[in-house]
């Protein structure tokens, strides 16, 4: 059984248009939702053997911020391909994982993440499953994450419609 966890950045501070959007931060509130996701993620001991991060800045701050909150920092990469990476690609990545991999944390933007998330999901069984699936299809905020479990032995297995949806997190759900 594999996890794989799809997490978009946190809040970065607004694109200016002369900006390098490979250089923009996160804002306060990105630090602050990213820490709590962290210590919400240890607490309820769902810490990933590895990380694929995309090497924008605001995502390798995102991943600081998050593993921060565990004893010892899971293992990251920081493949070139997943800035601003399409599902298709994000997909191709994730495949790369190696299979000693039990959990995988993918951290990227929007739109791919949130294409990817619903590309895996298979149909929902069950009221709360459907409730999880009709919030992660309203959108995919900044720091929201996605946990979908797989029953594969490979992370080269990682196909369309075969991901069970076991939880979507936002900031808001953390704060209530």
């Amino acid at each position: 059984m594999k996890r794989l966890f799809i997490l978009r950045h946190a809040k970065a501070v607004a694109a200016e248009p002369s900006d390098d959007d490979f250089a923009r931060e996160l804002a306060p509130r990105g630090h602050e939702d990213a820490a709590h996701l962290g210590v919400h993620l240890r607490a309820h001991d769902l810490r990933p053997d590895l990380a694929l991060v995309s090497p924008a800045r605001r995502t390798t701050e995102t991943w600081q911020d998050v593993s921060q909150a565990f004893e010892k920092p899971p293992k990251a990469e920081f493949p070139a391909a997943l800035y601003l990476a399409s599902a298709a690609t994000l997909r191709g990545e994730l495949r790369k994982a190696s299979p000693r991999a039990e959990s995988v944390m993918a951290i990227g933007h929007n739109p791919g993440l949130e294409n990817l998330a619903l590309h895996l999901v298979r149909r929902p069984k069950g009221e709360a499953a459907k409730a999880r699936m009709r919030a992660m299809a309203e959108g995919f905020p900044t720091c929201a994450l996605a946990i979908l479990a797989f029953d594969i032995e490979s992370w080269k297995e990682l196909d369309a419609a075969h991901g069970e949806l076991i939880a979507y997190l936002r900031p808001k759900d953390l704060k209530d």
